[in-house]
């Protein structure tokens, strides 16, 4: 427990538990099939692993700021967490990209649905570190 009564283990198990409920929530939305994600129907297997992406995405710059120890002080430590999750994202993206460009994103296919997902959650997360380093971060 740190000083204000936190505890610096509960990112890190949020970064794990996200990624792990996320992978498992594509494996389960495989075995349902399809609809996966249109506007008629929608998987709810698809709507667990955007959940799980985002609370993993969430708690990456926490892990990140903690792993950088006590090298920098805060303020330097919590700019460079977040250039970093910028940096992870823009892997995540690439990623979403890799998974849903060969099926066009389409909707109804699983590669599809979850490259949509993956993309849409890191231009959102990119999007708010733009808008932090143009306000002067």
């Amino acid at each position: 427990m740190r000083p204000d009564g936190t505890d610096p283990r509960v990112p890190a198990i949020c970064l794990g538990l996200g990624i792990v409920v996320a992978f498992f929530s594509v494996v389960l939305a495989g075995i349902a099939g399809p609809p996966y994600l249109s506007l008629a129907s929608m998987s709810p297997w698809i709507v667990v692993f955007a959940v799980a992406l985002f609370a993993a995405g969430f708690a990456a710059p926490f892990v990140i700021h903690a792993l950088l120890g006590g090298r920098l002080e805060d303020d330097a430590r919590w700019e460079r967490a977040l250039l970093l999750w910028g940096g992870a994202t823009l892997v995540a993206l690439g990623v979403g990209l890799l998974v849903g460009l060969p099926s066009g994103f389409a909707a109804d296919s699983l590669a599809g649905s979850v490259g949509i997902v993956i993309v849409v959650e890191a231009v959102l997360v990119l999007g708010t570190l733009v808008a932090w380093l143009l306000s002067g971060g």
